[in-house]
């Protein structure tokens, strides 16, 4: 059976354009709805009708599928940037990581977590209840000048209330002012109770901070990294930092003025972590993320697409 075109025009853009359904045609043309069955199926064999389907998610699988081949990573979320503000981002980058950790914890994990801005989005976005038999341990020690919602203690416990356990805190400064300061911290049968958990972590979540520009590290902000402190790391050439373990473009840990200082999970620890999620987005980042990612520090990494871009194209 053949139909007159301008009758197979007319049912196609009643169909598919005016969103008429096959029902109305038949009224509206005085036609069986056989016949208009007929119609459009001849209109798609002869290319009358051309339909096209638009993945709006192509763009950013292929960046997470670029990002996980070329570092290895077990898995890449990348979420839309299209002139997200900064507030904006750390919601989305939150959302993204907080769906992400409630695919893969199970009951028995030990959940290591760190500080941030970042990071406390992903327990925003947490449920206020989740049905897991889990623990939780703070891997990085306080810092006191952090507001309230983003002290190492305090998000540490709003994690944990997540999950209905109380949280292993590290009651101690991040940074020291000395080795054997250190030393006598780490001797604290209190701290001793915490530190024990490092090696026995199944999923930590960080944040990667970023050394430049200044105006964007928490840690200089707040003036928790001094002067001298600073130019030791520009010396050695730091380029970001998980939990204050900072490293340069290649991954390396440097070698400054912190050497020795830090109490917080080694980074001998957090490379045997089988889940390491690091959580972080935008352009100023980029580079800082790049370097956390060459030197192995995260296998898991939540951005955005135009982070994921300006990484895809660094040597």
């Amino acid at each position: 059976m053949t139909y007159d075109i301008k009758l197979m025009v007319k049912v196609a853009s009643l169909y598919y354009r005016d969103g008429l359904t096959q029902e109305d045609i038949s009224k509206k043309l005085k036609i069986s709805k056989y016949q208009v069955n007929r119609i459009l199926k001849r209109a798609a064999a002869t290319g009358v009708v051309q339909i096209n389907i638009i993945d709006p998610t192509k763009g950013i699988s292929s960046l997470e599928d670029k990002l996980e081949k070329k570092f290895g990573l077990k898995r890449v979320i990348v979420v839309e940037n299209s002139g997200l503000s900064e507030i904006e981002l750390k919601s989305k980058l939150g959302q993204a990581a907080a769906n992400y950790l409630l695919e893969i914890i199970k009951d028995g994990d030990i959940l290591g977590v760190a500080w941030g801005t970042t990071v406390n989005e992903v327990i925003n976005h947490l449920p206020s209840k989740v049905n897991k038999k889990v623990e939780v341990v703070q891997i990085t020690g306080g810092i006191h000048k952090l507001s309230v919602n983003l002290n190492c203690h305090d998000i540490a416990r709003r994690l944990a209330s997540r999950f209905g356990v109380e949280p292993h805190l590290l009651y101690a400064p991040a940074i020291v002012d000395s080795k054997e300061s250190r030393g006598l911290f780490l001797n604290e049968s209190a701290i001793k109770k915490t530190t024990q958990y490092f090696d026995r972590i199944s999923i930590a979540l960080v944040g990667i901070g970023a050394l430049y520009p200044q105006m964007i590290s928490t840690l200089i902000k707040t003036g928790h990294i001094n002067k001298k402190d600073l130019q030791s790391l520009q010396k050695a050439g730091a380029m970001g930092d998980v939990f204050s373990h900072f490293f340069d473009i290649n991954g390396r840990i440097c070698d400054s003025s912190l050497s020795g200082r830090l109490i917080a999970m080694p980074v001998q620890s957090l490379l045997k972590v089988p889940y390491s999620i690091g959580v972080a987005g935008g352009k100023l980042k980029s580079d800082a993320i790049f370097g956390a990612l060459k030197g192995k520090l995260i296998n898991i990494l939540v951005t955005d697409s135009i982070a994921a871009e300006c990484i895809l194209k660094k040597d």
